[in-house]
């Protein structure tokens, strides 16, 4: 098998500015945690009680979290 490596040519350089750097960060925050909650009800949430379980969670937790929007902690 043969890996080619593309180039990141989306990605920007990386500032200096500590204001970039900080927007850069809550930009990413903000996308994890948008991943992460859609993961919730697309995935964790239609499944029975006993997964929710397993993942160390209560349906109603769970349901909460997802409900949240992406800003909220």
């Amino acid at each position: 098998m043969t890996i080619i490596a593309f180039p990141n040519t989306h990605i920007a350089a990386p500032s200096a500015d500590p204001a970039a750097v900080r927007a850069r960060s809550l930009v990413h925050l903000w996308m994890t945690r948008h991943c992460h909650r859609a993961m919730l009800r697309n995935d964790l949430l239609p499944q029975p009680d006993s997964v929710l379980q397993d993942a160390g969670t209560t349906r109603a937790k769970a349901e909460a979290e997802a409900r949240k929007p992406f800003w909220r902690a």
